[in-house]
């Protein structure tokens, strides 16, 4: 009896010590940088021509979104912009029939990036990286360190 309880005790101890363990991560959280604007985001389909990427039209989607702030996670020298577009169904169908594809995702009319779609999207969130420049320029009045 003695032998089991001990073998209880040890698997409790692992299902309980190896979620604090994983979790337990000294990450530094990301930066806030406040921003209030609406941006214009488009979803162009594109060619993939292996030393460039050929932008097609007619967009997929364009839509006005809010945005409050900006992450800057330690050692990156990116600023991430998450989002979330309202129309969530166009958008999980938009990234359903572009999977293992690249899109080009616009900011008021400027291309910023060209990711390969890996899942569909059914909540609507997105995120696009932006250099320094890209974010001075978009958030002019924006409080970068």
């Amino acid at each position: 009896m003695r032998t089991n309880n001990s073998i209880i005790s040890i698997l409790v101890a692992s299902f309980i010590g190896i979620p604090v363990i994983a979790c337990n991560t000294n990450a530094e959280a990301p930066a806030k940088v406040s921003v209030d604007k609406n941006v214009v985001v488009s979803i162009y389909p594109t060619i993939d021509k292996g030393d460039t990427i050929e932008i097609v039209s007619p967009c997929l989607m364009e839509e006005t979104v809010h945005i409050s702030e900006l992450l800057h996670y330690p050692d990156d020298d990116s600023f991430t912009m998450p989002f979330n577009f309202s129309d969530t169904a166009k958008y999980a169908e938009i990234t359903e029939r572009n999977l293992d594809r690249r899109i080009a995702i616009s900011l008021n009319g400027e291309v910023v990036s060209t990711p390969v779609v890996r899942m569909k999207s059914e909540d609507g969130a997105c995120s696009v990286a932006l250099d320094e420049a890209q974010a001075k320029a978009l958030f002019p009045n924006a409080m970068f360190k």
